[in-house]
């Protein structure tokens, strides 16, 4: 009786001293088992909007569906035989190679109009042996870097459909659609000196494009700083010159609340009420406001789409908000929009 138990005490020593012998054994892709049943992939950007001339940081992101582990091994195809033995991985992380180890070594399928394989122009071979990652149940394991390093040409103005096929093309991530194109600013010219609009294309696309057109038709020539608060903000953009008219073509727009705070310099849509203190959020349409210090109660209730800054512009600010004021606590003369232009914006720097 002894005998068998002795055998079971010894397995389970043995277990406990090698810890990877009771861990189950990691499930390999096959015709039973294709490589889309076992894992996903995913291409994620934190925006999706960017500059012509910067950097484009993606992220690559393999995720296991299922409650066992799943090793992902790259195929070498002709060069098993012919490449050096590569390093043990040693840390976490996705790794490069595993990143564009989809058919022919190519990471990408970017489409663009006129050029829909531009992507199969970039190939990113191997020079050693590619070590294979073990992904545990439910797990994922990813790689951000800037795209822009093996694909310069996405630093130009475009629309771009991004597709990413690993592992030889067995699986597919959802398409990504980038939009690379020539940011504008703002630079209005009033009775108190020039303001800097740096517009926030990523916080609200929509409104930021509705300013800009408004802009380039010349509606704001000629407007005023028709309402002044000091301490709140100072507000500027109605065509009557007293809070209650809109753009000609009656357009509004709809909210693009987010995380922007209001704060010194920010620039929002202005809203009508609809009665007591409840605000229209569809009511946005040509008057704008910038604030004049930190102003929470505005977060999330206003749409933020530019910020005013720079010390020349600061300096307009503040000769704004020092405009004389009557009794009613409007300005005595309003301050005038003199013009108010689109340029091309800065290039921001490559980090």
């Amino acid at each position: 009786m002894l005998g068998p138990l002795m055998a079971v005490l010894a397995a389970s020593a043995a277990a406990m001293a090698d810890p990877a012998a009771s861990q189950p054994a990691a499930v390999s892709p096959g015709a039973n088992r294709p490589l889309a049943s076992l894992v996903e992939a995913e291409i994620r950007a934190d925006r999706t909007r960017f500059p012509v001339n910067s950097a484009i940081p993606l992220e690559f992101i393999l995720r296991n569906k299922t409650a066992e582990f799943v090793e992902l091994s790259v195929s070498l195809g002709a060069l098993a035989d012919k490449l050096p033995r590569g390093f043990e991985l040693s840390g976490m992380g996705l790794p490069i190679e595993h990143v564009f180890s989809g058919e022919q070594f190519r990471a990408l399928s970017v489409a663009v109009e006129g050029d829909p394989y531009l992507g199969d122009r970039v190939v990113l071979g191997p020079s050693r042996t590619i070590p294979s990652i073990v992904l545990a149940p439910f797990a994922q394991i990813g790689l951000k870097f800037d795209i822009t390093r093996y694909y310069p040409y996405l630093q130009q103005a475009g629309k771009y459909e991004l597709r990413w096929r690993p592992y030889a093309g067995e699986i597919q991530s959802r398409p990504l659609i980038l939009e690379v194109r020539v940011f504008r600013q703002v630079m209005m010219e009033t009775d108190a000196g020039r303001l800097t609009f740096r517009l926030l294309y990523d916080k609200a696309p929509q409104t930021v494009d509705r300013f800009l057109s408004l802009v380039e038709q010349r509606f704001y020539d000629g407007l005023t700083f028709f309402r002044i608060d000091p301490a709140l903000a100072v507000q500027a953009g109605c065509p009557k010159g007293d809070g209650t008219g809109r753009a000609k073509d009656g357009r509004t727009l709809g909210p693009e609340f987010n995380g922007a705070p209001f704060t010194l310099g920010t620039v929002g849509m202005s809203l009508s009420r609809t009665s007591g203190t409840e605000l229209d959020v569809n009511s946005a349409s040509c008057q704008f406001f910038v604030c004049m210090s930190r102003v929470p109660v505005l977060d999330g209730r206003y749409t933020a789409f530019a910020q005013v800054e720079g010390p020349e512009s600061m300096e307009t600010l503040r000769k704004i908000a020092a405009t004389p004021r009557g009794a009613n606590g409007l300005p005595v003369t309003p301050v005038r929009i003199r013009t108010a232009t689109a340029v091309d914006a800065p290039i921001p720097p490559v980090p």
